[in-house]
């Protein structure tokens, strides 16, 4: 396969990933989620979940008109971007497309299944290609946020949404709630673990959003619950401290002609 041939493959695999993750986004999952079996102690309030999935999907055509139109990108960026990055954003439309339609489905232990292969893959472009590490706040926002960071805050709230479907724990159990009042602290443990290790505050302001929508879907779904005042608590801190990173942190625009490269 020649150069320009591979180049063609990966650009189409994005492109074709994309519309496949959008249409089971749209019409397989934010209009389809409202029944008893998806009402558990980590269902977030539906218009934070819908407003963040129009953020990623805004953002990631963002990163598809920098891959194919973007003319201040340099060539060899462009050809790093769809050769380094592009397979990871395919695979991870492509499961998110199959854990859309499992879980309209209600095959919660498929729909498990695929969210637990996609945490492996954007794991392994989290740590082992570093986009986090981009300089350039222009090529973070439109590379790293939409490609990494929004899919993998996603993918880590959605195995505990999905996992609670999956043991039928529909805020009906006391032992579920309870056990959901502690494991809804990994919202907070792990962005600030990325936070302090990474200096990565997107994962932070995600997780933030996630945790907002969670709050209110739990205060509207019950009252007299911890669930969403500990949500509430998860949101701000994330917030808060990853305000302080962003504006700490080493983000900076570089001109053209100084233009580094955008993956190592």
């Amino acid at each position: 396969m020649t150069t320009e041939s591979k180049v063609f493959t990966q650009k189409a695999l994005i492109v074709a990933s994309f519309l496949l993750s959008g249409y089971g986004t749209l019409f397989l999952f934010l209009f389809s989620h409202f029944g008893k079996h998806y009402r558990t102690p980590f269902t977030g309030f539906f218009i934070v979940t819908d407003i963040y999935w129009l953020v990623t999907m805004l953002l990631q055509v963002f990163f598809i008109v920098k891959v194919f139109f973007d003319k201040t990108v340099a060539a060899e960026n462009k050809a790093a971007i769809s050769e380094i990055v592009g397979p990871h954003f395919a695979i991870n439309n492509a499961l998110h497309f199959l854990w859309c339609y499992f879980f309209h489905k209600e095959k919660f232990a498929l729909a498990e299944l695929v969210l637990v292969i996609n945490l492996l893959n954007l794991l392994a472009l989290y740590f082992t290609h570093r986009t986090v590490a981009i300089k350039n706040v222009s090529d973070w926002l439109t590379v790293h946020f939409p490609v990494t960071a929004l899919p993998l805050s996603w993918t880590m709230y959605a195995i505990f949404w999905n996992g609670a479907c999956l043991f039928h724990s529909h805020n009906k159990s006391l032992l579920a709630r309870i056990l959901a009042n502690v494991l809804v602290w990994e919202f907070l443990v792990v962005p600030l673990a990325i936070l302090v290790f990474y200096q990565d505050w997107s994962i932070g302001l995600s997780t933030s959003l996630l945790m907002l929508g969670l709050g209110f879907g739990q205060l509207f779904t019950k009252v007299v619950a911890l669930q969403w005042l500990f949500a509430f608590i998860i949101a701000a801190v994330n917030f808060v401290v990853s305000v302080v990173i962003m504006f700490g942190s080493g983000l900076r625009t570089v001109n053209r002609e100084e233009q580094a490269p955008l993956l190592s």
